[in-house]
C-alpha cells in the first residue's frame, strides 16, 4: 500500500512540521550566479513563509502563506497572500491543501509571520481563492519527501477582453523535505505551450531558514568606546541586515549577510553546504557586488554559530533559541 490512510495521517503531521517556517532561494541564486550561469537563466530570488495559526473554526491545520521577491523585505505578492487549510482526503488518497484569500489583506500583510495576530480568524474574514495561485494542492508521500501538485487540467484561469478570450491551464508542483522546498509552475495555453513560468521548467530551490541572533561591535582607531549593535535577528538563507557605523569619515553604511548554501567550485572538491557571514561597506544604492568586504567567516552548514574578530570590528551570530522573539 502507498498513501494509505495511516500513511496520510502520518504524512500530514510531517507536513505540518516541515512546511511552517521561512524559505529563501538566495542560496540557489548565489550559486547559479557564481557558477557563471547565463544571466537569463539565473533564478530570481524568492522568499516564502508559511505560518501555522490557531484558527479552530477553519480546521486543525491552518497556514498563512506569503511571497516576497528579493528577500524578506522585498516586493510583496498580493496574489499569493493566502490562508491554506490542510486535511486528509481518503477518496483522493492525498492531503488536500485548500487556499482562501483575505477579505481585508491590508489588515494582515505586515504581520504575516505573527501567529498571534490571526487569533479569532474565521470563514467570515475570508473569500474563495482565485487566479493562477488559487488552486488546491494535493500532497502525497513520495519516498522520503512530500510532493504536492495541482490536478492536471483542473486549475485554469480565463480572461475575457474586447477582442479575445484567453484561457490558461496551470500546473503547480511542490517538493518538500526538512531542509528545502522546491517549487515549479507553468501556465499553458489550450495547445499546451508554456506561456507563463520558466521556459526550461526548472524548480526554484528554497532553503528552509534558521533564525540567528547577532551582534556587531566597531571601535575605529583612536576611539575608546566601541559602537555596539546587538539583539538583531537574521535568517541564514541570505538575509541582509543594514546598520550605520561612525568614524572619521562620518556615517558609514554597513551590510551583514548570513547565507547557508552550496559553495560553487570548478575543482569539484567542495560542493558542500557552508554557512557564511560577510560584512560589507557600501552605499545603499550601490549593487552588492560593489560593496567593500571588511570581514567574513565560514563554517559548516550545521554549526550553531559563526563570527570573526579584527582589531576594529567584531561580529557574531548564534542560533536563536526557541521562544525568543524575532525582529
Amino acid at each position: 500500500a502507498t498513501n494509505s490512510p495511516i500513511e496520510l495521517r502520518t504524512a500530514l503531521k510531517t507536513l505540518m512540521v516541515w512546511l511552517p517556517g521561512q524559505f529563501d532561494s538566495e542560496p540557489q541564486r548565489f550559486f547559479e550566479e557564481e557558477y557563471k550561469t547565463p544571466k537569463e537563466l539565473v533564478h530570481g530570488r524568492v522568499y516564502r513563509s508559511f505560518t501555522r495559526i490557531d484558527a479552530p473554526t477553519l480546521g486543525d491545520n491552518v497556514l498563512v502563506a506569503q511571497v516576497r521577491y528579493g528577500g524578506r523585505d522585498g516586493r510583496f505578492d498580493a496574489a499569493e497572500f493566502q490562508v491554506w487549510t490542510l486535511t486528509v482526503d481518503g477518496e483522493k488518497r492525498a492531503i488536500r491543501m485548500t487556499p482562501q484569500r483575505f477579505k481585508s489583506p491590508a489588515n494582515y500583510q505586515d504581520v504575516a509571520t505573527d501567529p498571534a495576530r490571526f487569533v479569532g480568524l474565521s470563514a467570515a474574514d475570508l473569500l474563495p481563492a482565485e487566479g493562477a495561485a488559487g488552486c488546491t494542492i494535493w500532497w502525497r508521500l513520495s519516498g522520503k519527501q512530500l510532493r504536492g501538485a495541482t490536478e492536471p487540467g483542473v486549475c485554469r484561469t480565463v480572461r475575457a477582453a474586447a477582442t479575445a478570450r484567453t484561457e490558461l491551464f496551470w500546473d503547480w508542483e511542490y517538493v518538500l523535505n526538512d531542509e528545502e522546498l522546491w517549487i515549479n509552475f507553468a501556465g499553458r495555453d489550450t495547445a499546451g505551450k508554456v506561456v507563463a513560468g520558466r521556459a526550461d521548467q526548472t524548480h526554484w530551490r528554497l532553503g528552509k531558514a534558521r533564525d540567528f541572533e547577532c551582534f556587531l561591535t566597531y571601535r575605529p582607531s583612536g576611539q575608546t568606546e566601541p559602537q555596539v549593535f546587538n539583539g538583531f535577528t537574521m535568517h541564514d538563507r541570505g538575509d541582509v541586515y543594514r546598520l550605520t557605523l561612525k568614524d572619521s569619515r562620518g556615517a558609514v553604511p554597513v551590510f551583514i549577510e548570513l547565507i547557508r548554501g552550496m559553495w560553487p567550485s570548478n575543482s569539484g572538491r567542495n560542493y558542500v553546504d557552508l554557512l557564511r557571514m560577510q560584512v560589507r561597506e557600501g552605499k545603499t544604492e550601490d549593487t552588492p557586488g560593489s560593496w567593500k568586504l571588511i570581514g567574513n567567516s565560514i563554517g559548516s552548514a550545521d554549526t550553531d554559530r559563526v563570527g570573526f574578530s579584527s582589531t576594529t570590528l567584531s561580529s557574531r551570530c548564534k542560533l536563536r533559541q526557541p521562544g525568543l522573539a524575532a525582529r
